[in-house]
This record gives structure tokens, C-alpha cells and sequence, in this order.
């Protein structure tokens, strides 16, 4: 299998990095950026040599998808992980489990490899602090943990993953936002990752009892599913609040499964099963598909689930931007606030530095934006994106970023809005307010109905009116007279 070219520069960046004498690497791995293939290359690479490698999963789930990439590169690998027969301690390439290698007193090998290394497992950290002299390469998309700095001394971006959608390894995504549910004065616990979050528990609830937003969220999805054609996931705060979601679609006549970690795994390959073959349209779940879910044909993401963690939110949307045939494009519906609550598009987001530990953990600090793409916030009056601290609508932001509004009814595209577009639209409602004899005031007070703010500092020269304008108007005349009735 041809490695791209951002492989080789990744591989060759490792190399690099070692050779400068640092032992613990990290490589930033997007979304799509083909880690496993990386990993392979390297573990082959140090076989031919006569060296033993190991491959540290985190979770049985993605223990499988690497023998699968694995073996579709002819390798002659190990299992450790339980009673894996495929188990065979002579071979010089380990494909482990965290948890077993832990128990494992005798395990010896020369260069390591983590995957998620983000994850911070406690019994990885004393293998690391055991094996002190072996070199061990970090994957993650979300190198954003507390104290990671700790353990890897060299942070690699080969390259981001809006250079990835821009290449067309990735799916270019829509985004809509619109109504969420208030966060203010709901519970937050610590994360092991490092900082806080919200509470689950408190935030399901809290949505649970939000029949409108509930209802809200099942109108968008078939706004959206190209006629209930669309496979979706769905990511909720709780269980209890993922069941409520699945039985507001069924009855609406989507079909929809629930599924979570505490299912026996038969179960959940029947539901796998169901959600792939389009039995069921809408997937939901709490947490069970933010890591290791790989289905590229997805195309819908019900995000639900507020988070402050980028870690979370990043790998969320991550799973929507693989790109398959037939797919042009994936949509993400914002009904958690999570797009206004980080300011910018998660595919803008690049580790900057790793946490040391030596300061008050703050996610904020380990990202950047784009160097080419400016940051992009969703504008919580017009819901609009903008960048900078100011939105063409008028609205600023504040020194604390607020909870995204209530724009009703369907969610609204996140674009970007100029004060070019504003100018246009003055100069449009200016052309019919002099056909109909109408006051400036009239002018000035539909603008603000449009945007929520008064007009100031646009171009008021008239335009000829448009139909898109003059469809807005009569819309307006027509609920401001259903009003009155």
C-alpha cells in the first residue's frame, strides 16, 4: 500500500525527531490522516532490522480495527490482549491491550507505539516509567490532555485537517446552528484528561424536559436526510436521554436504534448491523461512537451533547469527515451550543503545545487556529459565522463567550456574512421602501428585524431588489398580519 505524501513526512519528521535524541514523539494524526498505515510502516520497518515493536490499543474495539489494517499489509504479527490464541511472544511486531500488557511482568520489546495516546492510562504511564530508555511514539488526533507534555517530549503536526478536506481525503462539512438548551448553573465534574465538563446526568435531564428542543432536534434531522435517505449518529449527554431521542424519531417515522456500552456485543452487532444496511436511519448513543466507530458513510451528525472538552467535541465531529462514494459533503447539526461555546469550525483546530503540567491546566492553551484560516465563530443573534471579535450583524463578543440563542424553528448555516452582504440588503429594502412610500425608519427597523442590530456604518446606496429580498418581506408582512389577527 503507497503511503501519501503527508505519511511520509510524518514518518520521516519521527525520524527526525528521534534522531535530535528526543525518546517520546508525538505524532498529531487527524481525522482520515491514515495512523495505522504509519504505524505499520515504522513497525515493519524496525522487524527488517531485527527489532521487537509493540502496538498499544486502548480498547478491544480498536485492537481490531488495527489486526484488520494489519493484515491487509501482509503483516506477521502478534495478539496480546486476554487468551488471544494468535498470541506468539518469538514475533518481532505486538499488536497489545493496555490492560493486558499491563499484567504482563516479562514483556519486553524495543520501540513503542500509542494509539489515543491522549487517554493517559495509568497502567500505560508505569510501562512508560519501566521501559524509560525505549523510544515510544504517541498517536492522537486531540493531543490536548493535562501533563501529556510530561510524557512526550516532541509535538509533530504534519498537517491539519482542513489541509485534508482541501486535499479531498476528508469530507468538506456543513454546519447548522441554532437552539440549545441553557448550560448556565448545571454541574461540571473533573475529566481524567485534565479541566472539567458538564455533568451528564444534569445535562440530559435538562434536555429531557426540554420537549421543545427535543422535538426541534427530530424536525432538523428530516430537514436534512434527503428525504429520510441520510445515515445519521447521534451523541447525547446520557443514556436516558438517547432513549427519549430514539423514541421521538420512531414515533415521527424515522427509524432509529439506541445503543450503548452496557449492551452484550451480540446485541450491538445486531444494531451495527441494522444502522449500516439503513434499516435504522438515526444511530444514537452517550459516548459509545466518539472513539473507534469508523463508517464512512455517514453523512448526518445530531451533535446533543455540550462539551467544554475539545478533545470530545473534536472527536465527535470526526466522525462524519470520512469521505465514501457517493458522499459530497457531511452536515453537522449544532443542537448543543458546542460551535458558538469553542468559537471556530473543529476542523480549524490544531494542537499548538503539550500541556507540562506545570500550570493550571486550560485546553485553550494547546490550540491555535489555522495560520491560513482565520478563527471562525457561530454569531449567537444572526447565526452567522465571523471571525475577529465582531460580527458583520453588529454583535461583539464579550470577555465570557454566551450561551448560542434561540433562532427557532429549523437550524440556520453557519456562513460567513459581510458587511458587503449587509450594504446589499440596505440598498434593497431602501429601493422598496422608496417604491411604497415608506419612512427610513421603515428601512432601519426591518434591517434590524434581519440581524438584530441597528444599521450602522453599511452602505446605504439603493440595489435593485432582489427576489430573495422580496420573498423575506412579504414573509414578514404575512406573520406581522397573522399576528395582529
Amino acid at each position: 500500500m503507497k503511503l501519501r505524501k503527508h505519511q511520509t513526512e510524518g514518518i520521516q519528521s519521527l525520524r527526525d525527531s528521534l534522531g535530535r535524541g528526543n525518546k517520546r514523539p508525538l505524532l498529531a494524526a487527524p481525522c482520515s490522516y491514515g495512523k495505522t498505515l504509519v504505524a505499520a510502516t515504522i513497525m515493519l520497518a524496525a522487524a527488517e532490522k531485527g527489532k521487537k515493536s509493540v502496538f498499544f490499543c486502548d480498547r478491544i474495539k480498536l485492537l481490531s480495527q488495527t489486526v484488520e489494517a494489519f493484515d491487509a499489509l501482509g503483516a506477521d504479527y502478534s495478539v496480546l490482549q486476554g487468551d488471544d490464541p494468535r498470541y506468539d511472544p518469538r514475533k518481532l511486531i505486538q499488536i497489545v491491550s493496555v490492560q493486558t500488557a499491563v499484567r504482563r511482568e516479562h514483556f519486553v520489546f524495543d520501540l513503542a507505539i500509542v494509539d489515543e495516546c491522549h487517554q493517559m492510562y495509568k497502567g500505560l504511564i508505569k510501562i512508560m516509567e519501566r521501559f524509560d530508555n525505549i523510544p515510544f511514539i504517541g498517536l492522537s488526533a486531540t493531543p490536548y490532555s493535562k501533563s501529556l507534555g510530561k510524557y512526550y517530549d516532541d509535538l509533530i503536526v504534519p498537517i491539519t485537517p482542513r489541509q485534508l478536506i482541501e486535499q479531498g481525503y476528508l469530507c468538506p462539512t456543513e454546519y447548522y446552528v441554532g437552539k440549545t438548551i441553557n448550560t448556565k448553573g448545571l454541574k461540571t465534574k473533573a475529566l481524567a484528561t485534565g479541566g472539567s465538563d458538564f455533568d451528564e446526568k444534569s445535562l440530559g435531564q435538562a434536555m429531557i424536559d426540554d420537549e421543545v428542543f427535543n422535538g426541534d432536534i427530530v424536525e432538523n434531522y428530516i430537514a436534512h436526510s434527503g428525504d429520510k435517505t441520510k445515515r445519521a449518529i447521534a451523541f447525547s449527554p446520557s443514556v436516558a436521554h438517547s432513549k427519549s431521542l430514539v423514541e421521538k424519531l420512531n414515533k415521527a417515522g424515522v427509524p432509529a436504534l439506541h445503543i450503548d456500552g452496557y449492551m452484550p456485543q451480540e446485541e450491538r452487532k445486531f444494531i451495527y448491523d441494522d444502522h449500516l444496511s439503513g434499516r435504522a436511519l438515526v444511530l444514537s448513543c452517550s459516548r459509545l461512537l466518539g472513539v473507534g466507530f469508523d463508517d464512512p458513510g455517514i453523512e448526518i451528525l445530531i451533535d446533543c451533547f455540550p462539551c467544554k472538552s475539545k478533545i470530545n467535541w473534536i472527536q465527535r465531529a470526526g466522525r462524519i469527515w470520512r469521505t465514501a462514494e457517493g458522499k459530497e459533503k457531511a452536515i453537522y447539526l449544532d443542537h448543543a451550543g458546542n460551535l458558538q461555546r469553542h468559537g471556530c469550525f473543529p476542523e480549524d483546530v490544531i494542537p499548538d503545545q503539550l500541556d507540562s503540567g506545570e500550570k493550571k491546566f486550560n485546553e485553550k492553551n494547546q490550540t491555535k487556529k489555522e495560520e491560513k484560516e482565520p478563527i471562525i465563530r457561530a454569531c449567537p443573534v444572526c447565526a452567522a459565522a465571523f471571525t475577529g471579535r465582531k460580527c458583520a450583524c453588529g454583535y461583539q463578543l464579550s470577555s465570557n463567550m454566551p450561551v448560542l440563542k434561540d433562532t427557532g424553528g429549523l437550524l440556520k448555516k453557519a456562513e460567513t456574512i459581510t458587511p458587503t452582504d449587509k450594504g446589499q440588503f440596505f440598498g434593497e429594502l431602501a429601493t422598496y421602501a422608496n417604491d411604497k412610500g415608506y419612512a427610513d425608519g421603515w428601512i432601519s427597523h426591518k434591517y434590524r428585524e434581519k440581524f438584530g442590530v441597528w444599521p450602522q456604518g453599511v452602505d446605504r446606496s439603493r440595489r435593485p431588489i432582489s427576489l430573495k429580498t422580496y420573498g423575506w418581506i412579504k414573509s414578514r408582512q404575512i406573520a406581522h398580519a397573522k399576528a395582529r389577527a
